[in-house]
């Protein structure tokens, strides 16, 4: 399933040049893949009525072209890699009028006990799990 998140950007996420702060895309990311596990069913709060966390591992961003106050971006997160343990996330962010892309980037994830404790999300849940796999193909 291609998802796409459309998002304008607000005045006082942008910095003293007048264009959205470089930490605020790392935000952008994160509302990306929370509503893309929503329309896939797998809200994080489900996640977390079973015990499991999703932390976050690592970030990388690629800045190509800046927005400012009022443009609309569009967010296209989507499964990069998963193997029930870790989760590898890529995200296209373009200009919803120009088409331009603005970032390139990638979140690495694990899944993980409340204590932080490595779990397989095959065992703990399997539904969420065969759900993944799908979006992986």
């Amino acid at each position: 399933m291609d998802f796409t998140l459309e998002r304008k950007i607000n005045y006082y996420e942008t910095d003293k040049m007048g264009i959205v702060h470089h930490s605020n895309y790392i935000r952008f990311l994160e509302e990306a893949r929370c509503a893309m596990l929503n329309a896939n069913d797998m809200p994080y709060s489900a996640f977390e009525k079973q015990g499991v966390m999703i932390p976050v591992l690592s970030v990388n961003c690629q800045y190509r072209i800046p927005v400012t106050f009022g443009d609309i971006i569009q967010i296209q997160p989507s499964v990069k890699e998963f193997n029930g343990v870790r989760l590898t996330m890529e995200y296209h962010v373009s200009n919803q009028k120009t088409g331009d892309l603005v970032l390139t980037g990638e979140t690495k994830h694990c899944f993980t006990d409340m204590t932080l404790r490595p779990i397989r999300l095959q065992k703990q849940i399997p539904a969420f799990y065969a759900k993944f796999m799908k979006l992986t193909s």
